[in-house]
């Protein structure tokens, strides 16, 4: 392929799109396109087509049974094999607040490394502040986690907007998590180190985790939005700090096509 292709998924709830796309847009995709899930199901669209597949934000099912489940429980049925054969490719796959749950109910992350679709060994689950969070906090990379979406990140301002994005697992799948490098992106206070305090981790993450790879790291969930800040006017702090044109939640969209140019 001569162009970086990305396919966003729409339907079902899914409203998060448009600005994820912006986002892919300005860090040089050639071709986005925002595909209903369904067109993808019948036939009319082949992820064969694309190099980036982003699970976008939103609402899927209207947060039914709990987020992200109902579009897992669909996708897996429906789009399995593609889905397998796409990440076994290298190819990289993002996903974001709904999606980052969508592929955690799925088995997809942490995943394991024996398949593709592995058994759901963690979720997301109501905040510890029972109340649905829509505000800024920082998070930072993991420098010892190698996927292309976190090259030469370190800490950033970003959004979340989300009820359910408590990262729980059992202990012993916290350890592997943690001992295989897993881990994205952490809840950080003002001095820069992970936290479970109240307000600076919105949820009470384990681990603080605000989102993680798979073994391959061609597969990035997360709950906060890169996507909201990807120009400095988009911070409520912009007219009063010296910041970058450019928003610092769009270099993990410019790793990805980076990735794709250099690699796919």
């Amino acid at each position: 392929m001569d162009k970086v292709s990305v396919l966003i998924l729409t339907g079902y709830g899914i409203n998060c799109d448009v600005e994820t796309g912006w986002a892919f847009e300005m860090a040089g995709a050639q071709n986005v396109d925002r595909v209903h899930i369904n067109r993808i199901v019948n036939g009319e669209v082949s992820l064969d087509d694309y190099q980036i597949l982003v699970f976008s934000g939103g609402f899927s099912f209207g947060d039914h049974i709990a987020s992200g489940r109902v579009l897992a429980l669909k996708i897996a049925k429906e789009m399995k094999e593609q889905l397998k054969k796409f990440i076994l490719d290298k190819k990289l796959v993002l996903g974001i607040c709904n999606g980052f749950q969508t592929l955690v109910k799925m088995g997809i992350l942490p995943g394991d490394r024996s398949d593709v679709f592995a058994k759901q060994v963690a979720t997301l689950t109501a905040n510890d502040s029972a109340k649905y969070e829509d505000r800024w906090v920082k998070i930072r990379t993991n420098g010892k986690n190698s996927s292309p979406f976190l090259k030469d990140i370190d800490v950033m301002d970003i959004a979340v907007r989300h009820g359910e994005g408590k990262f729980v697992a059992k202990r012993h799948f916290l350890r592997e998590i943690k001992n295989n490098e897993l881990v994205a992106f952490q809840y950080v206070d003002d001095s820069g180190e992970p936290t479970r305090n109240y307000p600076e981790n919105p949820n009470g993450s384990d681990l603080a985790i605000a989102g993680i790879t798979n073994y391959e790291g061609n597969v990035l969930g997360l709950m906060p939005h890169p996507e909201v800040f990807i120009s400095r006017t988009q911070h409520p702090h912009w007219t009063r700090e010296n910041m970058d044109e450019v928003g610092a939640g769009l270099k993990i969209f410019v790793n990805a096509v980076n990735y794709v140019v250099e690699n796919l």
